[in-house]
């Protein structure tokens, strides 16, 4: 039987095809950096409520960002169910001011916890549902807002982006 690789539906931003999470969050960081993309998310998150439109000029800005987005959650996915399989090949005492972010304590010396959390509370389809929203209701004046709950998935995604930060500055090692 073949071992079928994962897809993440990065070949349009990232021409990645490739299995690995570890390897996609290195090209999604390779192409946002870690405030960046913390900051367009919550711009994508206010945007809906000021009536505006998010990037007036460039709105492709907001789908590229999109489809990267959706792609970083289906890796944070895999990570959640494979987290065993990968190790931090430094402690948190390697420099734990400087890129613990969102993070607890607790978190911030095993950030796959962050990724394990965030799909024990939400589907991976919820997370999907929740970024084609904000990304929608962000691209025009609709005045309106997506359904449902909007801020923990938020929260969510802002600690994955921190916490796969924080594993790649670890220097993860694929066991």
């Amino acid at each position: 039987m073949k071992k079928r690789k994962t897809n993440f539906e990065a070949d349009f931003w990232a021409g990645y095809t490739g299995g690995c999470p570890l390897q996609l969050f290195d090209a999604f960081f390779g192409k946002h950096s870690l405030s960046e993309a913390k900051g367009l998310l919550f711009s994508m998150m206010e945007y809906p409520v000021k009536k505006k439109v998010l990037s007036e000029k460039d709105p492709s800005v907001v789908f590229y960002f999109y489809l990267s987005m959706r792609s970083f959650i289906r890796a944070g996915f895999k990570i959640s169910l494979l987290q065993e399989k990968y190790k931090c090949t430094q402690t948190a005492e390697y420099n734990p001011q400087a890129m613990q972010g969102a993070l607890s304590d607790k978190e911030y010396a095993d950030p796959f916890l962050v990724f394990q959390k965030a799909f024990n509370g939400y589907s991976l389809k919820e997370f999907d549902f929740f970024i084609t929203g904000i990304a929608y209701f962000s691209l025009g004046p609709y005045g309106d807002y997506p359904e449902g709950n909007s801020i923990s998935p938020f929260l969510h995604l802002q600690k994955m982006l921190d916490a796969a930060k924080v594993i790649l500055e670890r220097r993860i090692k694929d066991e």
